[in-house]
């Protein structure tokens, strides 16, 4: 009985691994839809951008920095180490040249969460770097104040030498 009781305890603590993560081609319509249309990120004009790919090196990525986020209920670029995103991207893997993070709490939906992001000059920014190719979401709920932690890894990759 004990052991039941500290297991669902342990439950109810950590974070949710399903809660509010949208399915991909959900994901990618959206993030596509809104990189589609010319946007004004601060003030400056961004012109329609090329299509995302979903790149699930970067989806897992996401996904555990949410995780972690969820756990210490704050959002921060920095991993609970003191990794930074191309550090956290290295240990996962993933071979960039360029790359950057949009990180939201609260947020029920994905639409919520990019109405966040294009209200944020420099998140509306990664939303609109025509540099970016490939790209990862993640979305966990616990049970802090922020209920919900979205992040999203958007990448280019490195090039291979011919």
């Amino acid at each position: 009985m004990r052991v039941l009781l500290l297991l669902s305890l342990c439950l109810a603590l950590s974070p949710a691994t399903q809660g509010c993560q949208p399915g991909i081609d959900a994901t990618l319509a959206a993030l596509n839809a809104l990189r589609a249309s010319p946007q004004t990120c601060g003030g400056r004009a961004w012109p329609a951008v090329p299509a995302l790919r979903w790149q699930d090196t970067l989806a897992a990525s996401a996904r555990s920095h949410a995780v972690d986020l969820a756990g210490r209920d704050r959002l921060d670029h920095l991993g609970a180490n003191g990794a930074p995103l191309r550090q956290r991207l290295r240990e996962a893997g993933y071979a960039m040249r360029l790359a950057g993070e949009n990180l939201a709490g609260g947020p029920e939906t994905l639409d919520e969460a990019l109405v966040q992001w294009l209200a944020s000059p420099a998140h509306c920014e990664n939303l609109m770097e025509a540099r970016f190719e490939e790209a990862g979401l993640a979305c966990v709920t616990g049970p802090g104040s922020l209920q919900r932690y979205w992040v999203l890894q958007l990448a280019a990759p490195a090039r291979t030498k011919p």
